[in-house]
């Protein structure tokens, strides 16, 4: 039988003087204002993120965090924005019972008893997107941050338009919703989802003026406005009162990292993944192999990108720790050598025996690779539910951003008169005390999800960034590697077809041809065939700036196409 397959993309723009790229329409045009207004991308990037905060409320938010890579053009420079949860003071390794009758979760950690690490008042860490967006803003962007915040205040006091994606995302939440007043009364109308237009216009609008009032405090004070004060205050209220340990001075103690990574190399081009340690990993395995020679439709191709994914995912997920709290190789994960070591263990005949085990990292361990710390000030706070943005100036500056909730809607909970949703990020730890990536005060759990900017040559040529779990990783790799390997303009890089792997089932895109499918189960992949669709993020969803240093041409490649959107000049 020949049946179709659905097949939806975007129109690849091409631009001179700013691109910025997202999750959402009005993000983008958010981010063009500024460049128009002679900002810069960190201006662009800013505007996006706290725009996106408001018109995609289950994937990131105020209450959320990130990680941004930046490209400085003026001094060829790669920059880090670390601002990722940290466990709250009164957090303990053991502050959650583990729920045995589950199986482990998609994160490779088990669930918690009462889905308490995951939902409610005890799962938000400390956020940290407030903080560091205002902090890479004061650092490197150029105009005024009232004026960049004026887009995303704009279209809180004019509340948020009902789209058929977002009914979509609260349909599929709708039992979890119901338990929590104050987000279902946003959300819901009668314990039903809003309405959606149809042909005929009307559609709900939800009241996003709480957020605007929160919003125009940080427009006035900065971080101060979200980490000190009302509304820090509230959010403590709300947790203490439910149960929760998250408190204002948990938020007050809060400081990014603004960090200068050591460069990775892959095929000539310098890059940093924002500390995503299974993204060096995985990019220092394939780039021992000559993969332009295999063809990227090949079985070949395809089996050495899960190998890599597998082999990356499973080392972190067994040896990485926040290194200012734990002892951990996290240098060793990033060595290249080390990646050398896992290449040579892998074959194209046959693949890895499933569940892939995990090599050791510690003789690859080198103080040298460590990052260095640019800024940050002595604190407690030592990065589903995600979106991404990246931007691109005529200067040549770039920036990349994930930021997120973690879970669509984060931890459901809405700090009241604030229009804060807090994350639900506590189970992005391991509930189980002895592991590397414990729970412990102010320690940062493990994150693997690129930021991606790569230059070569020193101008920058290349930001990557996606939303959709830890199919983040394969979206942003893929498009590079696309890219890089096989030449493959943006939105081709985007539109090609993946596979995801972290160690044991390798999922295929259901566009790749049956012979190569057939193929990857000859080679001892355990194949589970999926297709993205508007209710299955099955690869990622992901968005990608390429440039031409020559023409000063900009490139946007976004996808897929109904949950992304491109602008620029």
């Amino acid at each position: 039988m020949i049946a179709s397959r659905m097949v939806a993309t975007r129109d690849e723009i091409a631009v001179e003087n700013g691109l910025v790229v997202g999750g959402h329409a009005l993000e983008c045009e958010a981010g063009v204002a500024m460049l128009k207004a002679g900002g810069n991308a960190i201006d662009a990037m800013v505007a996006a993120a706290f725009t996106g905060f408001v018109v995609e409320p289950a994937s990131c938010g105020v209450g959320g965090y990130g990680h941004l890579a930046l490209f400085l053009a003026r001094s060829r420079e790669f920059v880090t924005v670390d601002h990722y949860v940290r466990g709250p003071a009164a957090a303990r390794p053991d502050m959650f019972a583990i729920d045995r009758s589950k199986p482990m979760k998609y994160y490779g950690f088990p669930y918690t008893e009462g889905m308490k690490a995951e939902l409610g008042h005890l799962s938000p860490a400390v956020p940290g997107a407030v903080a560091g967006l205002c902090a890479a803003h004061e650092a490197y962007g150029s105009l005024p941050l009232a004026r960049v915040l004026e887009p995303a205040i704009s279209a809180a006091e004019a509340g948020l338009p009902v789209t058929w994606q977002l009914v979509q995302t609260i349909a599929d939440r709708l039992t979890d919703i119901s338990r929590f007043p104050a987000l279902a009364g946003l959300l819901l109308r009668n314990g039903a989802p809003p309405k959606a237009p149809g042909q005929m216009g009307g559609g709900d609008r939800l009241d996003c003026r709480d957020l605007a009032r929160t919003l125009k405090r940080i427009a006035d004070r900065g971080a101060a406005g979200f980490h000190a004060g009302p509304v820090a205050d509230a959010i403590e209220r709300e947790c203490r009162a439910h149960g929760g340990i998250l408190t204002a001075a948990d938020l007050s103690a809060y400081r990014p990292r603004i960090i200068r990574e050591t460069l990775a190399e892959y095929r000539g081009h310098a890059y940093v993944s924002a500390y995503d340690q299974v993204a060096y990993e995985a990019l220092n395995i394939l780039d021992a192999f000559d993969l332009r020679a295999l063809g990227p439709d090949s079985a070949a191709f395809r089996h050495l990108m899960a190998e890599a994914l597998a082999v990356a995912f499973v080392d972190n997920m067994t040896h990485f720790g926040d290194p200012e709290h734990v002892r951990s190789p996290v240098n060793g994960l990033t060595n290249p050598a080390f990646g050398r070591h896992r290449a040579a263990a892998l074959s194209l005949d046959r693949a890895l025996p499933r569940p892939v085990q995990p090599a050791d990292p510690w003789p690859f361990e080198m103080d040298a690779l460590a990052p260095e710390i640019v800024h940050t000030a002595p604190a407690m706070a030592r990065l589903g539910g995600t979106s991404q943005m990246a931007a691109m100036d005529r200067d040549g500056n770039m920036a990349s951003l994930i930021t997120s909730l973690t879970g669509s809607f984060g931890s459901m909970v809405l700090v009241p008169e604030t229009g804060v949703l807090l994350n639900n990020s506590m189970q992005n730890f391991d509930p189980r005390p002895d592991q590397a990536n414990a729970i412990a005060p102010g320690k940062m759990p493990i994150f693997a999800a690129p930021a991606l900017i790569a230059a070569h040559d020193g101008a920058a040529v290349f930001a990557g960034c996606g939303s959709g779990g830890y199919r983040i990783q394969t979206a942003v790799l893929h498009a590079l590697v696309h890219h890089v390997d096989f030449g493959m303009g943006a939105q081709a890089s985007v539109d090609a077809p993946r596979v995801h792997c972290q160690g044991q089932d390798t999922f295929v895109d259901a566009r790749i041809a049956p012979e190569v499918r057939d193929r990857l189960v000859e080679l001892g992949h355990d194949v589970v065939i999926q297709q993205d669709s508007p209710g299955l993020n099955a690869f990622g969803r992901v968005t990608v700036i390429t440039a031409d240093p020559r023409t000063r041409v900009m490139r946007a490649g976004t996808g897929p196409a109904w949950g992304t959107a491109a602008a620029g000049f």
